[in-house]
């Protein structure tokens, strides 16, 4: 009877951890598709991680947390280089072009 209750508390203390896991995960695919104003997806990852790896330190949370700071990293390259660069680009195949 008490290792039912020990496997069940175990169970949803994990639940943040693997929420963050999720959040850090969907920011990264998100980043590659070019939609780099969610910011606050890894941002949230981040903080559900830490939270679950301060109550029940697990796996799946550490995880979470390198992703979610690996992911974060990845969106401020392509805001601050990458955007930059891909913009200047495509105005010069703009005006490359001649309108008629």
């Amino acid at each position: 009877m008490v290792e039912k209750k020990v496997k069940e508390s175990k169970v949803k203390g994990n639940s943040l951890g693997a929420s963050g896991f999720t959040l850090a995960i969907t920011s990264v695919l998100i980043i590659f598709f070019g939609m780099f104003g969610i910011i606050v997806m890894p941002v949230l990852g981040f903080i559900f991680c830490l939270i679950q790896q301060k109550k029940n330190p697990t796996k799946l949370g550490k995880a979470g947390l390198i992703i979610s700071i690996i992911s974060f990293v990845l969106i401020l390259v392509y805001i601050f280089y990458l955007a930059p660069l891909l913009l200047s680009y495509i105005q010069s195949l703009n005006t490359s072009f001649p309108t008629s």
